[in-house]
């Protein structure tokens, strides 16, 4: 099981993810539904990116869920950086890290060496 799952719905974050961990020869698995994340009692991630922006789920119960878990993974979600309201809901989940989406751009790579 890969160690990162991505709740990520838009495609160039996605494609960007993707080609950042195959530089680092790591797997992305993506995540749409809470549904997706049955498994993770059995195999938790070590690292959770959400987009707060999600567009097919509420972001928000995915990170109470993985939250929940027996070994919780490092959650980080980015959003608009006009988007305070939501990153404050965000953190009140359990969010360990939120950040604007240029921050995120920029730290993806030491993010994703963080969970080798």
């Amino acid at each position: 099981m890969p160690a990162v799952h991505a709740a990520v719905s838009d495609l160039i974050f996605s494609s960007r993810i993707s080609a950042e961990a195959r530089a680092l020869n790591m797997q992305v698995h993506f995540v749409r539904s809470p549904a997706a994340c049955a498994n993770w009692h059995d195999a938790p991630p070590r690292l959770l990116i959400v987009d707060l922006n999600l567009t097919s789920t509420d972001p928000l119960p995915l990170i109470a869920l993985a939250k929940k878990l027996p070994t919780p993974p490092k959650i980080v979600a980015f959003l608009s950086h006009v988007q305070r309201d939501l990153a404050q809901q965000a953190a009140d989940q359990g969010a360990d890290t939120v950040l604007p989406r240029s921050a995120f751009v920029v730290q993806l790579p030491e993010l994703l060496r963080s969970c080798q």
